[in-house]
């Protein structure tokens, strides 16, 4: 079967959840939107790269703060509440963000953008997971992975080209342009299957075994990845991007979709990775490939240097979040996945929190700057790849 055909198939079966698709495809164009011109904008403001790596931190802190709360409120409340409150909490803080004049003020309505996205995604998530069965499962989950990597593609380019255009403060506006129109979409689209999976999950009895070698070393993989993903693709690609080859935002902002899109390319690829070596190989063989990206990064003065690197780490990233999310559904049972997923996205969060302030300092004070953190990055993915290789030699999985 094609995969056109396979679209169909599925956009046949799984009516429901294509409106969850549409909101979440959206949402994630709009934050791509702000990764090439977010450090651009906060340097408008005049403050080192440390402040500029809190600007992403924090938004990190909003999301740790509200993944837990925003999915303990759905379970209350229901689905369509939390995520329509996701999206408008998101809508207010680019506002702000867009007109405030004062660097600390950005920091706040970043925040508050950071508590919208952990509260939305969070939900989303629980909320396709409310329209998964045995026989949709896969299927679902992969048109999940489709929708953000595909938003996640195209966005920067948007980010790149309103930034070019229309001035760094253009992407905040657009953003909150999709924000309304997520609102919009789950109020009159989305259909709460919540009440349904509340019952069910209810005989499941308690969940236990979570604390387990295997988990906790994919969970810290995890918190590596996000470590590295904010500190090196957020914040030092466009400010080397700008100051050492010299590229325009929208050059960046493509340089960037080129990372996305590779990662979007090679997910059928990823899966037959996984399906032949298994996971645990697919993750080794995926961090040392994104540990090599990073690097590629120093190779020299010429922009081809950062073309190469963008490529070669979206390809590994593609393999890598395939690989982390099946190994994490082999370590775990099938009744532990609500918990699992949810404890080990609050792992990866702190990574996003503390990577771009970490590799800001290292970059301030050592006399190699940005080269630096690019070094610092791409060790630290190494000595993660050999610490899993160790970690997780020999451990059972689950049947599933």
């Amino acid at each position: 079967m094609s995969f056109m055909s396979s679209l169909r198939d599925s956009f046949a079966r799984d009516r429901q959840a294509w409106p969850l698709l549409a909101m979440i495809c959206v949402t994630m164009i709009g934050s791509g939107m702000m990764v090439p011109v977010l450090s651009l904008y906060a340097a408008t403001f005049g403050v080192t790269s440390t402040l500029v790596g809190m600007l992403m931190t924090v938004f990190g802190v909003g999301r740790l703060l509200s993944n837990y709360p925003g999915g303990w409120l759905s379970q209350k409340l229901g689905r369509r509440p939390l995520l329509i409150a996701g999206a408008v909490i998101i809508a207010i803080g680019c506002v702000g963000a867009a007109l405030t004049e004062d660097f600390y003020h950005l920091v706040f309505w970043r925040f508050v953008q950071g508590v919208g996205s952990g509260m939305y995604m969070t939900v989303s998530g629980a909320a396709l997971a409310d329209m998964a069965s045995s026989e949709n499962r896969a299927r679902i989950v992969g048109l999940y992975q489709a929708a953000l990597q595909f938003g996640a593609s195209i966005g920067p380019v948007f980010g790149g080209f309103f930034a070019s255009y229309f001035g760094l403060r253009a992407p905040f506006w657009a953003l909150f342009a999709i924000s309304v129109a997520t609102v919009i979409l789950g109020i009159f689209t989305f259909r709460d299957q919540h009440a349904k999976v509340s019952t069910m999950s209810a005989a499941m009895g308690p969940q236990r075994g979570l604390f387990t070698l295997p988990f906790i070393s994919i969970s810290l993989i995890s918190c590596v990845v996000f470590f590295t993903r904010t500190a090196f693709l957020f914040q030092l690609v466009p400010l080397i991007a700008d100051s050492e080859f010299k590229l325009t935002v929208a050059a960046i902002g493509f340089g960037l979709t080129i990372t996305a899109g590779a990662m979007l390319v090679v997910l059928p690829l990823a899966t037959a990775l996984i399906k032949h070596l298994g996971s645990r190989i697919a993750v080794i063989l995926s961090l040392f490939g994104s540990a090599l990206g990073i690097a590629l990064m120093l190779g020299g003065a010429h922009p081809f240097w950062f073309w190469i690197s963008m490529v070669v780490y979206g390809v590994a990233g593609g393999f890598n979040g395939s690989a982390i999310a099946a190994y994490t559904i082999e370590v775990l049972p099938r009744n532990q996945y609500g918990q699992g997923m949810g404890l080990q996205r609050t792992i990866g969060d702190v990574g996003y929190v503390a990577g771009p302030v970490v590799i800001g300092l290292v970059s301030d004070w050592s006399s190699y700057g940005n080269a630096a953190g690019v070094i610092a990055c791409s060790a630290l993915i190494v000595v993660a790849a050999l610490f899993f290789v160790l970690a997780s030699h020999g451990g059972k999985r689950r049947p599933q």
